[in-house]
């Protein structure tokens, strides 16, 4: 049946909500039917509904609760036309054609001038706990709602009910719950409805019915586990169910502990280089990659004992790195900067010349990757396998310098000439030339064309090195990428990487990055 809620707010505002009977949510969601503008509203607030041809209002639950007639709603009570709904500062006044045409006060009444209702005479009834309904206002068909069982005619010996109790009588009911709610019994409550038998249900078993079910059960191992069970006692019972509960218990942790990825201790963060040492493999920098987190910069510290000068290369790999975003210093003078990313990032290996004039000799030297563009934020950048080469100078003039540059120089030339004959020849003529470089940065006063005869060799050779050793990673992969694959030949191509290359070019530390991976697996010939 239809009814209507009259919503008005402090500032005078107005509106008229129509409903063909069921239920109304209010709330400040839009979620509910009727939506409460209100600070003091709850997402969802109270209900209130229709039930064989009655109204009601419940609170459900709300953080500041519902008033009807200004007294507070703790339980489903009935409503008549005129009654108002107070959620905050916003008012809803109830009306419904059956309601006002049944609407009486009897003499005695406890609705006063004021419209206020006298909690008391009111029946607290078990509040529904039901879902809210999202349906449109005024769209949506009706709920069905249960019919009440008719009532109990009273017995000959119960006197009449009293037909003038006054006013009360019209709250005086008993509100079935919505549908949703009716629920069947569980638990003790079922077991102890379904040990009583009804006069419907058949007799207990005979012996004879009993000894025909045990030999049926007796057929089967399941029927023969059950007959097992019965025939223990209860403790018997419970000490079995403790012992199979253990077992279960220690069958799923064995399960976990299988699946469960193996936690690797992570050491210490390295601070110190070794001059002349194996790289750093751990990652530094800032992102979901990096073993340890460096947002804007990351100090490393090297020392080295000489009785002649010295010349350092700083050797690295970077990535996610732009432009003069990161620079580079030594003792606190800058000597270079990361340069950006390129395709080849993966597998590049970076170098920065590390001058005598600023290397302490016999003390410690402070090196830094400093992310000037980063802090405060997040930017990813990350620098790995970090080592510091260093390279004795003896002491000599500048015509000495240019005349060992040039020896150095020739003899990779040579070299270079023979780089099919021998596997490490290739190498050698680049590590030659690199000498020649290194030897003419440290010496004041150099010549700039030997500086740049090395320069420019260096680079010429360094693609032929990389193809090489890409040449050689392809090979790994196709061992590595077969249905099942061959780690021993995989492995063969790997240790076979040290005779074409050492560690100052990349392919030298990759293999053995490589085969440390190749650990986890099992050789197949």
């Amino acid at each position: 049946m239809p009814f209507t809620l009259s919503v008005s707010q402090a500032g005078g505002e107005s509106e008229e909500f129509s409903f063909e009977g069921g239920e109304a949510r209010l709330g400040r969601t839009a979620d509910n039917d009727v939506v409460i503008k209100d600070p003091s509203s709850s997402r969802s607030h109270a209900r209130v509904w229709e039930e064989d041809g009655r109204y009601f209002v419940e609170d459900l639950k709300s953080a500041n609760g519902t008033k009807l007639n200004a007294k507070v709603v703790k339980g489903p009570l009935q409503l008549e036309a005129g009654d108002r709904i107070m959620i905050g500062d916003v008012t809803l006044l109830f009306s419904s054609p059956e309601a006002n045409a049944t609407m009486m006060v009897a003499p005695g009444s406890t609705v006063d001038e004021a419209g206020e209702e006298d909690e008391a005479n009111a029946t607290i009834l078990k509040p529904p706990t039901s879902k809210p309904n999202a349906a449109a206002i005024s769209r949506r068909p009706p709920p069905r709602r249960p019919t009440p069982p008719p009532a109990e005619e009273p017995e000959a010996d119960d006197p009449p009910p009293d037909e003038d109790d006054g006013a009360d009588s019209t709250r005086d009911f008993k509100v079935p719950p919505p549908k949703s709610l009716q629920r069947r019994p569980t638990g003790a409550v079922a077991r102890a409805s379904r040990a009583q038998p009804s006069a419907d249900e058949p007799a207990a078993l005979s012996a004879s019915d009993r000894a025909r079910q045990r030999r049926e059960l007796q057929r089967s191992s399941v029927g023969r586990a059950q007959l097992l069970w019965s025939d223990l006692s209860k403790p018997a019972r419970i000490v079995v169910g403790l012992i199979g509960s253990i077992a279960t218990i220690a069958g799923l942790g064995l399960v976990v502990m299988a699946v469960m990825p193996k936690k690797v201790a992570k050491r210490a963060e390295p601070v110190a280089l070794v001059a002349n040492g194996d790289p750093i493999p751990e990652s530094f920098g800032e992102g979901e990659d990096v073993d340890f987190s460096r947002p804007d910069m990351k100090t490393f510290t090297v020392s080295y004992a000489s009785p002649t000068a010295i010349v350092g290369v700083l050797h690295y790999q970077a990535r996610d790195c732009a432009k003069d975003e990161v620079t580079i210093e030594l003792n606190g003078g800058p000597v270079g900067s990361v340069p950006p990313d390129t395709v080849e990032v993966a597998t590049r290996q970076l170098e920065v010349i590390l001058p005598s004039s600023q290397l302490k000799i016999g003390d410690p030297n402070e090196i830094v990757f400093d992310n000037v563009n980063n802090p405060p934020a997040e930017d990813p950048w990350r620098i790995w396998n970090v080592w510091v080469e260093v390279i004795p100078i003896p002491v000599m003039s500048a015509e000495d310098a240019s005349r060992r540059a040039k020896e150095d120089i020739e003899r990779g030339s040579r070299l270079y000439e023979m780089r099919d004959v021998g596997a490490m020849n290739l190498f050698r003529a680049w590590k030659q030339y690199r000498d020649a470089w290194l030897l003419l940065e440290a010496t004041p006063d150099r010549p700039t064309d030997l500086l740049q005869i090395s320069r420019t060799r260096m680079r010429e050779i360094r693609p032929e090195l990389d193809r090489k050793c890409s040449a050689m990673l392809v090979d790994y992969q196709k061992e590595m990428t077969q249905k099942y694959p061959n780690v021993a030949a995989a492995r063969k191509v790997l240790q076979n990487i040290p005779s074409h290359f050492e560690k100052e070019h990349p392919c030298f530390g990759m293999s053995r990055f490589l085969l440390r991976g190749l650990d986890d697996f099992g050789e197949t010939e």
